[in-house]
């Protein structure tokens, strides 16, 4: 059978080098297609994790008194060791994390998602954003759509406030918010 009888070949050899309508070549000589839509300007700042609170000798004798004394409570009340000792190791726990010290974080907006650190999240995960307002950090809210996913909290300071509501806006509905009562709680508590 000679090949050139067939003329219903699907593929054309095409040597390397020779350039193809519609297509870029690389410095290897391998044809690339140009980007079709480039990502526009992002907008980027860096900020504290969390905001960090200054506690003396007297917040953490505070934390222990209110420990022994909780776990005082339950053991005469229930005489149940496992529930004394998990309440103990919680009040360590919380002075550890108490004397953590934020780190500070890059964030970034994006046409498609926004950026935490080294984790990214798309737009398409949240239904709406809200501004709360906290001393000298204020910080953004990102409310989830889906039940149990926790709000990502972006802080960020006054001098970005506009440019970042400009972007996120053009993204999510803006939705006004207070903090809630676990957020007054914590602040409270200086936590």
């Amino acid at each position: 059978m000679n090949l050139n009888d067939n003329n219903d070949v699907q593929w054309q050899y095409k040597p390397t080098g020779v350039p193809v309508p519609g297509q870029t070549n690389s410095p290897q000589g391998v044809p690339s297609q140009a980007p079709a839509n480039p990502a526009g300007p992002s907008v980027t700042w860096t900020a504290s994790e969390y905001i960090h609170h200054d506690r003396g000798a007297g917040w953490y004798l505070v934390l222990l008194i209110g420990t022994v004394g909780l776990a005082a409570v339950v053991y005469f009340l229930t005489k149940d060791y496992f529930a004394t000792g998990t309440i103990i190791v919680l009040g360590i726990i919380v002075a550890i994390f108490a004397g953590r010290k934020p780190n500070q974080l890059t964030y970034e907006l994006t046409s498609s998602s926004i950026k935490v650190g080294q984790k990214t999240y798309t737009y398409n995960l949240f239904k709406s954003f809200a501004i709360i307002r906290e001393g000298t950090l204020n910080s953004i809210s990102l409310i989830p759509i889906k039940r149990f996913m926790p709000p990502v909290t972006a802080y960020f300071a006054d001098a970005d406030e506009e440019r970042i509501t400009k972007e996120l806006g053009s993204h999510l509905p803006y939705e006004e918010r207070k903090a809630d009562s676990i957020d007054k709680l914590s602040r409270r508590l200086r936590f």
